[in-house]
């Protein structure tokens, strides 16, 4: 048997995958969660029940007064159809410094009423304001999460270890952000490459830079092809279903224990071997 490297390749064969992750609810939200079906891209959209509906004007520092709505409970579903909705904390409370009781309560209280409005389980968070501790991790899985978004960024196109730290390549803001578009679907990896784009959708209004998330969707949607769009979500739970395989001694027969169909790409392939969800599937010895 000949010399192997097994790698993940997303849905389609193809090694690279495009998500993003807008925080907070808020009614820009409207817009963008529009503008990413008009390219047929996907977004995880992370909302703190316990504030829809409620009316707020807010300045960030050196900006114009802005609105910071939140869209209300009965609009969620159509607002985000397509989407992914996302877990963000019931009052977007610092859950690293309220105490282990009440950020329970945020975290748990949050979930159920998310996922009564949306219809299905949550399994996606990001913290608020980006904070967290090893107690607020050991919390979001006790609650049934099991991915969550941090504000680090990696400028990096790597899976995460661990997906209830998952760190994003990069904020919308950031300088790099279509120089990182273009290393991504440019560059070539023989690991598979995962391009994370996070923010907030009313810093459009703050910044008067729409154009600036309308111009790298645009950018992306050329490469349908060749690129996943998938929510957060949809991403966690394939990488756990390729992570969950199993291999015999030999490494000729493999069982997909998972729901999904996962492919491979192993050393020799031009292009991948799928493996069938809930199956066996049996490999020819390849040559030295």
């Amino acid at each position: 048997m000949g010399k192997r490297f097994d790698t993940l390749l997303f849905p389609g064969g193809k090694s690279k995958a495009f998500t993003l992750s807008y925080d907070d609810g808020v009614v820009q939200d409207r817009r963008l969660a529009e503008l990413f079906r008009q390219y047929g891209l996907k977004c995880s959209f992370n909302l703190g029940s316990g504030v829809l509906g409620h009316q707020e004007i807010g300045r960030a520092p050196g900006r114009k007064d802005i609105d910071v709505s939140k869209i209300s409970p009965e609009e969620v579903a159509e607002v985000y159809q397509g989407h992914e909705i996302c877990g963000h904390g019931l009052y977007h409370s610092a859950l690293n410094s309220i105490g282990t009781p009440l950020a329970m309560y945020e975290i748990i209280e949050d979930k159920r009423r998310l996922e009564a409005l949306s219809g299905r389980p949550l399994k996606m968070f990001a913290y608020p304001f980006g904070l967290y501790n090893d107690q607020v991790v050991q919390l979001l899985s006790l609650a049934g999460y099991q991915g969550a978004r941090t504000v680090h960024s990696t400028h990096g196109f790597d899976l995460p270890e661990n997906f209830l730290l998952w760190n994003p390549t990069c904020h919308h803001d950031d300088e790099k952000l279509m120089e990182l578009a273009k290393q991504f679907v440019e560059g070539f990896s023989f690991a598979p490459m995962l391009f994370y784009v996070w923010g907030h959708a009313y810093e459009f209004d703050g910044n008067d830079n729409w154009q600036r998330i309308e111009a790298l969707a645009e950018f992306m949607a050329r490469y349908a092809d060749t690129v996943w769009f998938a929510t957060n979500g949809e991403i966690m739970d394939y990488v756990n279903a390729y992570r969950r395989l199993e291999y015999s001694a030999d490494g000729l027969t493999i069982y997909n224990p998972s729901a999904l169909d996962v492919t491979i790409r192993m050393a020799r392939e031009s292009g991948g071997t799928v493996l069938p969800a809930g199956q066996l599937t049996h490999l020819e010895p390849t040559p030295l």
